[in-house]
């Protein structure tokens, strides 16, 4: 029998659980900020690997994440959200275990194949956690509040990796790798803390969809947040070592706009995905991303490199919700979970695949040409999403009366 959501639900202040769930996410996150410009350096200058190394360590972390969405829909929707979190933390602190383990082994190969371990559990814990996350708020407020549990994470998430790029360079400076890593153990344990505050919410009951069938619901606005995502993907892996081939500095800083900016959006136009539909925002939100990319590919001074990265920032920041809200209308309530895993699951195609890819493309066009990609990568996203057809009202999650705000 389908458990109704209303009497499911326990009764919970809205804005006090989105934020214990934006702090749980804040702390949770800053496990995959922090690394972000200081992975690059430690492979590249302290064990002495190339570009494709270190896009292949930055990008495995997703791949990982990729392959395990399948399970992380059917543990949020059989077991619930809060048990998924839970696990998926205790995965983000087991990756700053083996970072830490591999800060201390001398043998480049061997301390490499530790990082690719600290990656790969990295996966693990945020296929969960991600998922677990946004379900969670779903599930304790209610699918008329979809758009907000997306929106409230996203801005969490960015915050901990505006947050976290320039205080992992700092730390890396001032105090090493094994630093970095200890602080990598630590964050996850607060999110842990506050986790265990927040009461559960109940798995929807019905008939499940198999994952399969729900990724062939959600593939189209996957497949153009993909594509609207390579921005970010190559600003995540090699913003670090572009900044350093025009000898510039402040490449965390370029992070830490593009996040600022991230939210800024997030938080000014947090209704405009209800007022104006997820298509057409995530189209208008995609031409500035391209803007900025298009800066970066032609930027010769680093303030034009930083204006690129506040626009691809600013353009980027609604389109998750925006296309999510629609990849949510296309299924089932009981689905939820395998929905939003499918969906977030080519988010981390774009960032597992254009890793390595860039890091090729890089070594023979230079790092300038990789933002040209992620350019036309939005370019082909807006495209695409101006041919979305219209979700199937008869599964519309989202809400009051099931059909949208």
């Amino acid at each position: 029998m389908t458990q109704p959501a209303p009497t499911s639900r326990p009764v919970v202040s809205v804005y006090g659980t989105l934020s214990m769930l934006a702090a749980i996410m804040f702390f949770g996150f800053m496990t995959i900020g922090m690394p972000l410009p200081v992975l690059p350096v430690y492979v590249h200058e302290t064990l002495g690997y190339g570009s494709f190394v270190v896009g292949v360590t930055i990008g495995i972390q997703s791949v990982v994440t990729l392959l395990l969405r399948s399970y992380a829909g059917r543990t949020v929707d059989t077991r619930g959200p809060r048990r998924a979190v839970l696990t998926g933390l205790c995965g983000c602190a087991a990756a700053g275990v083996l970072y830490l383990i591999a800060s201390m082994i001398p043998n480049p190969t061997l301390a490499l194949g530790v990082l690719f371990a600290g990656r790969v559990v990295l996966g693990f814990g945020e296929s969960l956690l991600l998922t677990g996350g946004m379900s969670w708020g779903i599930g304790l407020l209610g699918a008329a509040h979809a758009s907000k549990a997306i929106s409230w994470q996203g801005v969490s998430m960015y915050t901990a990796i505006a947050v976290g790029a320039p205080f992992g360079a700092y730390l890396l400076e001032s105090a090493g790798f094994t630093v970095v890593a200890l602080v990598s153990i630590v964050v996850p344990a607060i999110s842990f803390t506050i986790a265990l505050r927040l009461p559960a919410a109940a798995p929807v009951g019905g008939t499940r969809l198999p994952f399969l069938r729900v990724v062939g619901l959600v593939w189209r606005p996957g497949l153009a947040m993909t594509l609207g995502s390579i921005g970010y993907a190559v600003i995540a892996a090699f913003i670090t070592l572009y900044y350093a081939s025009h000898g510039w500095t402040g490449a965390a800083y370029a992070l830490t706009l593009y996040s600022g900016c991230f939210i800024g959006m997030r938080v000014l136009f947090a209704h405009a995905v209800d007022r104006f539909g997820g298509r057409r925002v995530a189209m208008c939100s995609l031409v500035f991303s391209a803007l900025g990319q298009f800066l970066l590919w032609g930027a010769v001074h680093p303030n034009m490199a930083l204006i690129g990265a506040g626009l691809t920032g600013l353009g980027f920041s609604l389109v998750f919700p925006a296309l999510g809200v629609e990849a949510l209308r296309s299924v089932p309530p009981q689905n939820r979970g395998a929905a939003l895993a499918a969906y977030s699951a080519f988010f981390d195609l774009a960032l597992g695949l254009i890793g390595p890819m860039a890091g090729l493309v890089a070594n023979y066009f230079g790092y300038a040409s990789i933002f040209f990609c992620g350019a036309l990568g939005g370019i082909v996203a807006i495209l695409m999403i101006a041919r979305l057809p219209h979700a199937n009202a008869d599964h519309a999650p989202v809400g009051p009366a099931g059909g949208g705000h």
